[in-house]
């Protein structure tokens, strides 16, 4: 009977791995390491840091509090941002930005090099790739057996065969470290431990665990735990389960791109394949195509296929789930019916302009999700003051709300942010020029907070 249940908890930790595991989980640390080189094991610290630590202590921070979704972990700043804030994450890493951009990623890296570019196989794909994440999703209790046990197996399996065989048949040494162009792309050679940070954004995993734990702590009562404190212990063993796979499959993925700039055009300043420049996905095809053939491509495209499917449908759920939440009037089908034809209608606009809208809001809700997960795991330390909460938060906004407004204008032209607020934010805050300055921000807030709390305890 223990041994069935270690199986069963085995197989959560598979499905949230699964979750997780998207098609940028391929791309970005492939990208990281094409151009860290040989700096590579710094910049994958850099990178496992915000796309696996983060991630796991979101689960943990989820499990901890007793909480469900990212609304009840906010909730502490105050109830209405706690609902702006949910809502925003939750349309982020939904139908907005991350559905649509796993069925972009697949289609662009593994059906268009092989079936072409059509509008007809654009529009089949996504019949098909939509239609199987939203049948996986609208029966939320079969998930850990359709995910845990059957596809997430697969997907290894698959992948295991392109990282065997770029052991045997590497594409070459370890090259030298390139920095990737202006601003952030600079830490690449000067900084790869800041550029793994912020590569680790793109993955979205920890704005993301704050909306798989509720599927995972839904599957982990179907199992019939009823009691919170075993709950939370299942949520966080199936969080290590699955950042021990995420972390491991970085390193090696890491690993290939850092060994194969040979497979590239250099201009001395980007990387470069038939005189256009390239991205992870550009990466990895050529990688495959240089390790298995012609055989390649099609490895590829069944690795990226599972990647995303499994990531959109949980995310298809766990967004249905929490919008049922606070909108009882429609189902839980009809939430995953609405976001799933929002997604689908959002995939044809393409995956770089997906990737591209994404970015401010990306600079908005990460820092913003780190320190809220931080505070809620120092919640006792403070006596859980909501004092604390507001000052800490509103610091970290600052900064976040800057990086946010400064990458809309430079995308749109729309407006031009103030020269002094520019300098501030990236020459004279600590960070600021590589749009982290929401770390120091965020911890004179915290100490700001913890003294008026001090003061207000004494009182």
């Amino acid at each position: 009977m223990k041994q069935s249940m270690l199986l069963r908890y085995g197989a959560i930790g598979l499905m949230l791995f699964a979750l997780f595991f998207g098609a940028g989980n391929l791309i970005y640390p492939a990208f990281l390491g094409l151009y860290s080189g040989q700096q590579f094991w710094m910049a994958v610290l850099g990178f496992c840091l915000t796309a696996v630590t983060l991630p796991l202590l979101g689960v943990v921070a989820i499990a901890y509090t007793g909480t469900e979704d990212a609304e009840s972990l906010m909730r502490p700043v105050s109830k209405h941002f706690a609902l702006f804030f949910s809502i925003a994450l939750y349309l982020s890493i939904g139908p907005f930005f991350a559905i649509p951009r796993t069925g972009a990623t697949s289609y662009s890296i593994g059906i268009e090099p092989i079936f072409g570019s059509s509008f007809l196989v654009k529009v089949l794909y996504a019949l098909v790739y939509f239609g199987l994440s939203y049948w996986l999703a609208i029966k939320p209790s079969k998930m850990v057996e359709r995910i845990g046990k059957f596809i997430t197996p697969a997907l290894l399996a698959v992948l295991a065969i392109l990282v065997v065989t770029s052991f045997l048949h590497p594409a070459g040494d370890f090259g030298p470290a390139h920095n990737a162009g202006e601003g952030v792309g600079l830490a690449f050679a000067d900084a790869s431990l800041v550029a793994g940070l912020i590569q680790g954004y793109g993955t979205m995993d920890a704005l993301a665990s704050l909306a798989f734990s509720i599927v995972v702590i839904h599957a982990v009562r179907n199992f019939g735990v009823k009691e919170n404190r075993e709950i939370a212990k299942v949520t966080i063993l199936s969080g290590v389960i699955a950042v021990a796979l995420l972390a491991v499959i970085y390193m090696f993925v890491a690993r290939i791109g850092a060994t194969s700039q040979s497979l590239f055009d250099f201009d001395g300043q980007t990387f470069l394949l038939n005189g256009q420049v390239i991205d992870g996905g550009h990466v990895l095809s050529q990688a495959s195509l240089h390790y298995l053939g012609s055989l390649g491509r099609a490895v590829l495209a069944i690795i990226v296929f599972l990647a995303c499917l499994t990531t959109s449908t949980g995310l298809i759920s766990a967004c249905a789930e929490y919008f049922h939440k606070i909108c009882p009037r429609l189902s839980y089908v009809s939430w995953a019916s609405i976001f799933t034809l929002i997604a689908l209608s959002l995939y044809f606009i393409g995956l770089s302009e997906i990737i591209k809208w994404s970015v401010p809001v990306l600079y908005l809700l990460y820092p913003l999700t780190i320190v809220i997960i931080f505070l809620s795991l120092a919640h006792k330390s403070f006596a859980g003051d909501r004092r604390v909460y507001q000052v800490t938060m509103a610091f970290t906004a600052l900064a976040a709300l800057y990086d946010a407004l400064s990458a809309f204008s430079a995308m749109t032209g729309l407006f031009t942010l103030p020269k002094a607020v520019v300098t501030f934010f990236t020459q004279t805050l600590p960070l600021g020029e590589f749009a982290m300055g929401w770390l120091p921000l965020a911890g004179i807030g915290f100490l700001l907070g913890y003294v008026w709390h001090l003061f207000a305890k004494e009182k």
